[in-house]
């Protein structure tokens, strides 16, 4: 029985001192690892090594073009890195990865005759590879993180950017060659297994270093806890750092806007003015020759300041019999849009821009569905979504050609959080296509903040002030003093910016959605509510017609 446990642990006893490379084994494990010579698996370690070297090959002849054409197109880039030598480091590892590249296909050609010889070059190749992608890793990120250290710089050229999209901008052009040092060290492994080691030397012998490496891998190694741990805490990591931004670029999932379906032609209903009534004044009459001054003027108190004072304290009322016509384009009698479906359903969304009461209005109080409902009444179309949606910036790009927002809706009532260089430029081609932005501030913090962040969006568009008798002002409903100014959290005038003759910006200074909100939670008359409802129910309508213009171009 003793000479049996013996024979069966021949490694578990002091007298005998173990090799250094059986120590790191258990003997348990030893008679389960090959320690043959495997010529399937020296050919898949040739093959793999031919593979590489193309890869290397591909990436000198593709990248380095695209990355001259890019610095190109981007002359401030260009610029910068030339004077920090980022250009220059990266064209030449670049060349290097394709010199390298031929050498690894050469060796991976050679090691198809297995010789002690080829084994080495071989060996020696994949060695040299190391140095190289992490060199390109390394100057990639410091290459990026540059122009986030020159953010100063690139906001006068309208190229701001923040870590996150430096973040992901580096993991788009280094997760190849991380992924190829992956596959470069599974390389490394592979030749340093007994099996492959001795398919070209001819030497058979205990198992190697790459043998523990591999097994351990496979039977998570002589502490299974220690080892799940440590690859539970690389997965972590990796789904921190790689998968979760990733995954918030992609976005998510939309569901298409759906028009009403049909053709209309309203009515003009018109909005009255009502005036406060003028006190009269109790004047003094003086003699012209007296040389007595009752009262000094305040320089303040000027002709021009009463108007003024006059004009802000208008208020709007619908008139009694004002009721809009069927609402659409196309000059029919029912209503709707040539472009819309007859399964429609109108909807209000609103951008997260992270800042301070970027849903302001729109949780308790209802503002949105208010005006849904304010809108199904007086237009007809019953059909309205049963709650407000919100999302990111980034999800205006899912939207399919024919189905996009005709509007979406941005407030606040402090500063608006930053937004990224790439949500920047969604908004912008989602207004450029056809959609609008309406705009409403909440404070005048918010106001400051939205005009430094629009200028950003399209700093080749002013913000132009809007006519009173603009075609926003005049259907379905009149207004012949222009916009209701409210609460002139930014002025007393609505502006907007233009592209071909649209409107793709509205703006309003006076938090028009404050009047939306449910009786408690404001103070407005009912005549201000009626006016701010009315005046959002022109701006949906001009933003339906230039979505069904938009829509019907798509699809010529």
């Amino acid at each position: 029985m003793k000479c049996h446990e013996s024979r069966a642990n021949p490694h578990n006893t002091t007298k005998q001192p173990m090799s250094n490379t059986t120590q790191t084994i258990p003997a348990e494990w030893i008679h389960e690892i090959p320690t043959r010579a495997s010529a399937r698996k020296a050919l898949i370690v040739s093959v793999s090594a031919i593979l590489l070297g193309g890869l290397g090959i591909v990436a000198a002849v593709v990248c380095s073009p695209a990355l001259a054409a890019w610095l190109q197109n981007n002359s401030f880039a260009l610029s910068l890195f030339s004077q920090t030598g980022h250009s220059l480091a990266l064209e030449v590892v670049l060349q290097l990865m394709g010199v390298l590249g031929l050498i690894c296909a050469v060796a991976g050609l050679l090691s198809l005759v297995r010789v002690r010889i080829t084994y080495h070059i071989l060996r020696g190749s994949l060695l040299a590879v190391y140095p190289l992608l992490l060199g390109y890793v390394m100057i990639t990120w410091s290459t990026l993180f540059t122009l986030l250290d020159a953010e100063s710089l690139l906001a006068s050229d309208q190229q701001e950017n923040d870590r996150a999209t430096i973040l992901i901008w580096w993991w788009k052009v280094s997760w190849p060659a991380l992924a190829m040092i992956v596959y470069v060290a599974w390389l490394h492994l592979m030749m340093l297994s007994r099996s492959v080691y001795a398919a070209f030397t001819r030497e058979d012998g205990e198992p190697l270093d790459g043998d523990r490496v591999l097994e351990d891998i496979r039977t998570h190694g002589q502490d299974p806890r220690a080892r799940r741990s440590m690859y539970a805490s690389v997965c972590t990591h990796v789904l921190i750092l790689v998968m979760i931004p990733w995954l918030m670029q992609l976005g998510g999932c939309v569901k298409a806007y759906k028009v009403p379906k049909g053709s209309g032609n309203p009515v003009v209903a018109m909005v009255k003015m009502v005036k406060p009534k003028k006190k009269k004044k109790k004047t003094l009459t003086l003699r012209p020759n007296s040389a007595i001054l009752f009262e000094i003027p305040d320089l303040d108190d000027t002709e021009v300041d009463q108007k003024m004072e006059e004009q802000t304290q208008v208020q709007y009322q619908a008139m009694a019999n004002a009721k809009a016509g069927k609402m659409g384009k196309g000059g029919g009698t029912k209503g709707g849009w040539p472009e819309g479906m007859e399964d429609y359903k109108i909807r209000f969304i609103r951008l997260d821009h992270g800042g301070s009461g970027w849903d302001d209005g729109m949780n308790d109080s209802g503002a949105d569905i208010n005006f849904l409902k304010g809108f199904a009444q007086s237009t007809g179309f019953k059909k309205i979504a049963s709650r407000g949606e919100s999302h990111s910036i980034a999800l205006l790009k899912k939207y399919p050609k024919d189905g996009f927002p005709p509007f979406v809706y941005l407030t606040g009532n402090g500063n608006m959080g930053r937004v990224s260089s790439t949500d920047r430029k969604i908004l912008r081609e989602y207004c450029l296509k056809g959609g609008m932005l309406i705009a409403d501030a909440g404070s005048a913090a918010f106001h400051r903040s939205f005009a430094h962040f629009i200028k950003q969006v399209f700093p080749d568009k002013p913000l132009l002030d809007i006519a009173d008798d603009d075609m926003l002002y005049q259907l379905p409903y009149g207004f012949p003093n222009g916009a209701p100014a409210f609460w002139h959290h930014g002025g007393r005038r609505a502006l907007g910016m233009k592209h071909e003759g649209r409107w793709m910006v509205f703006y309003h200074p006076g938090d028009m959605n404050d009047a939306w909100k449910s009786p408690g939670f404001n103070d407005v008359t009912p005549e201000m509510r009626d006016a701010a409802m009315q005046l959002g129910i022109n701006l949906v309508y001009y933003a339906f017609n230039q979505w069904d213009d938009a829509v019907a171009k798509a699809k010529k």
